[in-house]
């Protein structure tokens, strides 16, 4: 699945690069607040949000005069924290890298442009803690193990749908918010353990480069 992905990913970003006359590479930083959702016996449980970091590189392909395809790749912390008692919980912080795939469209102004788009993104973790604390011991922290078995805690791959808007100024420093909806079930056991589902709000300001006409 992630080779099919990624070679999808190298053949489409191709195709659109050497038709496109004025594509245009960029990079971004900002922060995330993110969450997982758990629903196992038709209970509903969610932690308390956690901010986290992003940074990460884009290519921005025109196709037409307002639409444009925006593949990236990104670092981003996704994290929350399940304070079952005032002074004790458990607290999960996964580090990943992400690749979005963004439909865009864009206004393009004189003095810059709106855009709002979406699409699908795959998250690939690359490794993960969890801290648990309580009133009576001291913290203990736990690497994440990653995998399908029965001793693994979570699924290493997430795929999800992503959707953004934000403004770009004419000398392309740009401003965008995005929310990214987590589908996979990131349970080991799947459906039989329940669901387990991320999701997160981010803010980034970034900046394009300018591209050759």
């Amino acid at each position: 699945m992630k080779k099919l992905f990624f070679i999808a990913l190298v053949c489409v970003t191709s195709h659109f690069t050497v038709k496109a006359q004025n594509t245009r590479f960029g990079f971004t930083a900002g922060t995330t607040f993110n969450n997982y959702k758990a629903k196992a016996d038709s209970t509903n449980e969610s932690g308390k949000p956690k901010t986290g970091i992003t940074i990460g590189v884009l290519v921005d392909i025109p196709v037409s005069k307002h639409f444009s395809f925006q593949p990236a790749v990104n670092f981003l912390q996704k994290r929350t924290t399940d304070e079952e008692t005032p002074g004790g919980g458990t607290r999960l912080s996964v580090n990943c890298i992400e690749v979005p795939l963004n439909f865009l469209y864009n206004t393009r102004g004189n003095s810059g442009n709106f855009f709002i788009g979406a699409g699908p993104s795959v998250a690939i973790a690359l490794s993960g803690k969890y801290k648990i604390s309580d009133d009576v011991n001291p913290p203990v922290s736990l690497d994440v193990k990653f995998g399908k078995g029965d001793d693994d805690n979570m699924k290493r791959l997430d795929m999800g749908a992503n959707f953004m808007t934000g403004y770009c100024f004419s000398n392309g420093l740009f401003l965008s918010a995005n929310y990214n909806m987590g589908l996979s079930n990131l349970f080991p056991g799947g459906s039989t353990d329940g669901t387990l589902k991320s999701h997160y709000f981010g803010i980034k300001l970034g900046y394009l480069l300018k591209g050759k006409k």
